[in-house]
């Protein structure tokens, strides 16, 4: 009524507009039980975390990684805090390190078990030719393609929600060391040597 106007057939359909549903989600984030007198501040619980402010402080610490910016956000109620952002940013590297070990190999957690995975790989090579310049670039890029199918969707590898488990530390786990320890390869100066042919290797002449 408040967004509508008292019109009663606005009122009577069943659609609900994007502004409803995030006008609905910051009341029900912002509202506390008992505020203290004379705070300027509100503190959230985080039971009461709705999307809405965790989709906003999410996106602009990723696009923006300004920490006033949040916190000014945070201060308007329309988003959770920093402090907030990095815990559910280190929770969600460290659920994905964990899957990584379990696994034993690091792959993307979007990916789903059970289909036909094709990949492409190329050398991503960046030589600069400014006289500035005083380093250069040399890696490699791989694309992994799934094909899902009507009778074959896969299986979402993807366990429970950051949210459900929040991580309890601040620091990052590491990664495999199988996939940050490159072991270093030494190219033979000579011919190697090669084993004997057990086999005849003469072919019969007509």
């Amino acid at each position: 009524m408040i967004l509508d106007g008292p019109n009663i057939k606005s009122q009577s359909g069943d659609g609900v507009t994007q502004a409803t549903l995030s006008t609905a989600q910051l009341l029900h984030y912002n509202s506390s039980i008992r505020r203290r007198v004379g705070s300027t501040t509100v503190r959230h619980n985080k039971d009461r975390e709705t999307p809405l402010p965790i989709y906003v402080g999410l996106t602009v610490h990723a696009r923006t990684r300004k920490r006033d910016l949040i916190e000014m956000l945070f201060d308007l109620g329309l988003s959770i805090s920093y402090n907030r952002v990095m815990a559910i940013s280190t929770s969600m590297g460290n659920r994905v390190c964990e899957q990584y070990h379990r696994d034993e190999v690091v792959c993307p957690p979007n990916l789903r078990e059970g289909l036909f995975t094709t990949s492409a790989v190329d050398n991503i090579d960046h030589n600069p030719s400014s006289t500035m310049s005083t380093d250069s670039f040399h890696g490699t890029g791989i694309s992994l393609f799934q094909h899902p199918s009507l009778q074959n969707n896969g299986t979402d590898r993807r366990e429970h929600s950051v949210l459900e488990q929040p991580s309890t530390t601040t620091t990052l786990s590491e990664l495999p060391e199988s996939y940050t320890c490159v072991r270093p390869l030494v190219l033979p100066w000579k011919d190697p040597p090669l084993p004997k042919a057990e086999i005849n290797m003469y072919l019969p002449v007509n």
